[in-house]
């Protein structure tokens, strides 16, 4: 990996008076879910015929699945790639009581999604419920932890989480790039500095003391302001940043991460204010 040299540290500690702040816009372009396009749906379904002298439910732990053509479960699954087009939770129970309407809540990263209530037949007959989440258009469902709930009235009866892009597909660092300007003209500032620490490395100690091989990657920004780090950094890492240009107030923050879902390259609009 590219290392800075010590002129890049002695930039940076020139212009830094710690001040912690929030770095331009990042927060809102790092891939979120919300961003893809189309309404999500959910279908539920159940094998068990009517019957009658079932008194609960009884469901058991949630299990993630993929289901053959005549919607049968083909596997039990501990996560999803990237660009699945359907997640499937299921559970078993003993009966189904009369009278009895399954809510189900859908969550994306803590988010709620869906909400959806299904009045199920009453049967005797132990069997496995199954719900699954697509997009009403059929396209991939975006990265991140989905979460289950089922409940009757306000009673939680069972949950799950599972993750699309944890089977492998997902990066687990991202390229960064983006774009630093003058925060009252908007014009592009030429050799701002980006540097971003090591995993525990503070910020201010590094400013009072630190050198090179405390850095994980670092940019300078060309004639148009922008500028692409030169180690890509890793998702669900906290790193202290730092950002400084000469007659500008400096930007560090200690403990910024990028979250699990962002998009490769991750783009960051960083506005820095004149002194």
């Amino acid at each position: 990996m590219k290392r800075t040299t010590r002129s890049l540290v002695a930039t940076i500690a020139a212009v830094a008076v710690l001040a912690v702040s929030v770095i331009g816009t990042a927060a809102q372009r790092t891939g979120m879910w919300s961003s893809r396009s189309g309404p999500l749906h959910a279908a539920s379904g159940s094998l068990a015929a009517p019957a009658a002298a079932c008194k609960a439910l009884e469901p058991g732990e949630v299990t993630w699945v993929t289901l053959d053509e005549d919607g049968n479960v083909a596997e039990t699954v501990e996560s999803y790639p990237s660009e699945a087009t359907k997640v499937t939770a299921a559970f078993e129970y003993a009966c189904i009581p009369k009278k009895t309407t399954l809510i189900t809540v859908w969550s994306i990263d803590g988010e709620t999604v869906l909400t959806d209530k299904t009045a199920m037949k009453a049967t005797e007959k132990a069997d496995t419920w199954t719900t699954s989440l697509f997009m009403k258009d059929e396209s991939a469902l975006p990265d991140g932890e989905y979460g289950i709930d089922f409940y009757i009235g306000e009673d939680l009866l069972t949950s799950g989480k599972v993750t699309i892009g944890g089977g492998g597909d997902t990066p687990s660092s991202v390229t960064v790039q983006g774009t630093v300007t003058d925060s009252k003209s908007k014009k592009p500032i030429k050799g701002a500095m980006v540097v971003v620490l090591n995993e525990g490395v503070d910020a201010q100690t590094w400013l009072d003391e630190g050198g090179d091989s405390d850095i994980f990657a670092s940019a300078k920004t060309d004639s148009k302001g922008q500028f692409t780090l030169d180690n890509p950094i890793d998702i669900g890492v906290k790193h202290a940043w730092l950002i400084g240009a000469q007659g500008y107030k400096p930007i560090v923050k200690q403990d910024m991460v990028i979250e699990e879902g962002a998009e490769d390259p991750v783009e960051f609009d960083i506005a820095l204010v004149k002194k």
